[in-house]
């Protein structure tokens, strides 16, 4: 009993481990950058960039300029001593940041700029000199990389422009590098929102290819100069009430269905808001009408007197956006969760902005995205870091900003109290966190399951891979988040017990299986589906969100989807009018590459062993998604077991048959009724009447995948011989090929009624059903 309280210890404290980690921004792949520009009306020193809080500073911005003397467009810089000085100061704080040279910015956007005129003129031509001179000024002011900022390319002559100086720049980069035996540059490029300005589209393949990522300016959708209503200048998601296209999530979509890796896409963050002035102070929420911008400071870069949140051409930055709201006591500042913005008014002079709920939240967004990370713009406007602070989850909620802002003395304080627990001996932690945990084992060990019902030999295939990021949800959560369990939000009931929908606080709809005190099948599928799915990503298996253990409750909670599972619709009359055969052919595709990832891919060979239509479930797309790893298996891939992944087949095999046919493995047919699924569709094949056999509402005529041949390679997968079946990579290679497939002619199928006469009468009888509640494994010959 020890060794397992010990072995689920492990288990468990290796994901919350795994959690911490994260939490505190240990991933070195992570990036937290932020851009930092010198502003001669507004100067912030560069002693004052918390560079401990980023990985990445980026200098804005070196100059392009026209070269008389070689009549060429050429990268210089004004100010020697302020970029001599910037790696020394940065780098002192937090020697292993690294920092970026951007070239550009707003102003080489005009018509007549340096960088304008290269990428739209003749200069284009001579461009080596534009790419030489800015390696050997990173190089000369010891920068670790080049930003290239020109967001509004105007012409498809542009965009190509891009793509070749891209194209040039990373091989004149690498060559660099081998001749000068250094750490190769850093390329990155600043973009709009999504990839594409009107009619044009900037170069996705070049960009994909040449730079190591990009900064997805994520704002400045409106501003009080092009509308009088006061708007989510950095929504991060629509209301789709408004334009559906001006919000972050729809352009990070875009970029990433456009062929651009996630991976490579860093988003930014708005340090900044924009204000505007009120037609009457009542009328203050998200699309108030008003007059325009807020109102002007004539005090601009001095000391002098102003009103609240006044600012030169509507942008006001974080700094002077709290300092006001102290200053002139704003209390009514509000957190909306739908565009994920706050804003605050004071008399009719409103600002909308991205406070620490707001960075949080984009952050988390960036991460569930699986983007590279955050930029910010700009690290200068930020109140006493703690915009940065709470991007690099150093700060918990909005209280702990609000102290901030009222003492300087308290944040010292915490800062303090953080540098005492980072000091604390990690052995101490680690036994404390042991003791802890093996007291709430004991009280609770009601939740364990006795020894003899979770084998040993089953833990060895299991593994010892690292989990990824499970979130450990309390008892009254998930109470809170199903209406205590109501009828109303019950999905479904399987033998391990109900499923019912879910919607968290933070307003995510989840789905919960809570498995059942009575399940035979107890804490074994529960932990081997915890330990599956922990490790399982791909975009046709179901993600696991999380579990809950407390109370002596077993529940797994999953991303929810909304379509239901497939024999909701392949069943039902009606429904399945809904899937015609193109969908069907996509649902089809979509299970043979989830099953491959999981035989194939997947480090460890994984048999899933209960693959039905009511573990396929249906995003909002229609694209399926295999559930329900309760009973799967895991071997190693030389292991000899393995070769049970022709089961997988075996079962894909029935499958497929009532995808095609809308009819049930539970039901007899024929003329006397006396033929289950596979005699029934193997006898109508082998007549020659297979057409018959097909849901009648399908038809193939316009698809390069016949029925007919679906039905083929089913049957070829249900053979009674395991020998003559394929395996799923063979079946992945059969649909590939399928317009010009030549198949062998299928055999009888295993457990033949032809044959077995005497088994009849112990058959289900026929009935009108909605769902599929049988178990396809249980067909298999062995």
């Amino acid at each position: 009993m020890a060794f397992k309280h010990i072995a689920i210890f492990l288990l468990f404290h290796t994901i919350i481990q795994f959690q911490l980690h994260k939490s505190i921004g240990l991933d070195e792949t992570w990036i937290k950058a932020g851009y930092w520009q010198y502003d001669t009306t507004n100067p912030s020193t560069i002693q004052s960039i918390n560079s401990s809080l980023y990985t990445h500073i980026i200098y804005g911005y070196a100059e392009v300029s026209f070269n008389s003397s070689i009549d060429d467009i050429i990268v210089t810089t004004s100010n020697d001593e302020r970029l001599r000085n910037f790696n020394k100061i940065v780098k002192m704080k937090n020697p292993s940041i690294k920092t970026i040279l951007s070239i550009g910015g707003s102003d080489q956007s005009l018509y007549g700029s340096g960088l304008n005129l290269l990428m739209t003129s003749t200069y284009f031509t001579t461009r080596k000199y534009f790419i030489d001179s800015s390696i050997e000024i990173a190089r000369f002011y010891g920068f670790d990389g080049l930003d290239f900022c020109w967001i509004w390319p105007t012409s498809s002559l542009a965009m190509s422009n891009v793509a070749t100086l891209l194209d040039d720049w990373r091989v004149a980069i690498d060559l660099e590098s081998k001749k000068s035996k250094k750490t190769r540059l850093i390329l990155t490029m600043a973009s709009q929102h999504t990839p594409f300005i009107q009619d044009l589209s900037f170069p996705i393949e070049s960009m994909r290819k040449n730079l190591d990522w990009i900064h997805v300016l994520a704002f400045d959708y409106y501003d009080p100069g092009t509308t009088n209503y006061t708007s989510p200048a950095a929504a991060l998601y629509s209301d789709h009430s408004t334009n559906d296209n001006l919000n972050t999530d729809y352009g990070i979509n875009v970029w990433i269905k456009s062929g651009f890796p996630s991976e490579k896409i860093v988003l930014g963050l708005p340090f900044f808001g924009y204000v505007w002035t009120l037609v009457s102070p009542k009328n203050n929420k998200i699309g108030a009408e008003g007059t325009g911008p807020g109102p002007k400071d004539p005090t601009y870069g001095t000391e002098g007197e102003k009103e609240p949140f006044a600012s030169t051409n509507g942008l006001l930055e974080f700094n002077s956006i709290k300092r006001d709201m102290i200053k002139y006591r704003a209390k009514n500042s509000t957190y909306n969760s739908t565009y994920v913005m706050n804003y605050v008014s004071i008399g009719t002079t409103w600002v909308g902005f991205d406070d620490v709920e707001s960075i949080k939240t984009k952050v988390s967004y960036a991460k569930e995205k699986n983007l590279k990370g955050y930029v910010a713009w700009q690290v200068s406007y930020d109140y006493t870091s703690i915009l940065s602070q709470a991007a690099a989850l150093e700060v918990k909620d909005i209280q702990e900003v609000g102290a901030i802002d009222q003492s300087a003395s308290m944040q010292k304080k915490k800062k303090l109290n953080r540098m005492i627990l980072i000091l604390i001996p990690m052995i101490s932690i680690l036994m404390l966190l042991l003791l802890i945990f093996t007291l709430w084992c004991l009280r609770r060990r009601k939740i364990l399951v006795p020894r003899n019902k979770i084998g040993s030999n089953n833990n060895q295939e299991k593994g010892d891979e690292e989990t990824r990021t499970l979130q450990i949800f309390t008892f009254d959560e998930m109470k809170e988040a199903t209406n205590s369990f109501s009828v109303e939000n019950e999905l479904g009931k399987g033998g391990y017990g109900p499923v019912y929908k879910g919607k968290l606080r933070n307003g995510r709809e989840i789905a919960v299986k809570r498995l059942s005190e009575t399940s035979s099948q107890g804490f074994e599928e529960f932990e081997n589906e915890v330990i599956l799915t922990a490790k399982l990503q791909h975009i046709n298996l179901v993600k696991v969100v999380g579990f809950c253990i407390e109370n002596g409750e077993k529940m797994l909670i999953y991303e929810y989807m909304p379509n239901k599972s497939l024999d909701y619709y392949i069943y039902n009359q009606v429904r399945r009018l809904i899937l015609n055969w193109e969908k069907r052919v996509q649902i089809i595709e979509g299970i043979i590459q989830g099953l491959l990832y999981l035989q194939e891919y997947s480090r460890l060979t994984i048999i899933h062993r209960d693959i039905k239509a009511s573990n396929i479930l249906l995003d909002l797309q229609m694209k399926p998604k295999i559930s329900d790893f309760g009973m799967a298996r895991i071997f190693k891939k030389d292991a000899i077991e393995a070769n049970t992944k022709k089961i997988v087949g075996t079962n894909f095999g029935v499958l497929l048959l009532q995808i095609i046919s809308g009819k049930k493995n539970t039901c007899y047919y024929g003329p006397d009724d006396n033929l289950d699924l596979l005699d029934y569709a193997f006898e109508m094949f082998k007549d020659g009447d297979g057409m018959e056999f097909m849901d009648q509402s399908l038809d193939d005529t316009t698809h390069s995948c016949k029925l007919l041949k679906c039905m083929q390679i089913a049957l070829l997968c249900v053979q009674k011989n395991p020998l003559d079946r394929p395996t799923m990579l063979e079946i992945s290679s059969m649909f590939k090929n399928i317009e010009n497939l030549v198949m062998n002619t299928p055999k009888r199928p295993a457990f033949s009624t032809r044959q077995d006469e005497d088994q009849v009468g112990n058959s289900i009888p026929n009935g009108e059903f909605d769902i599929d509640n049988a178990t396809i494994t249980q067909l298999v010959a062995r």
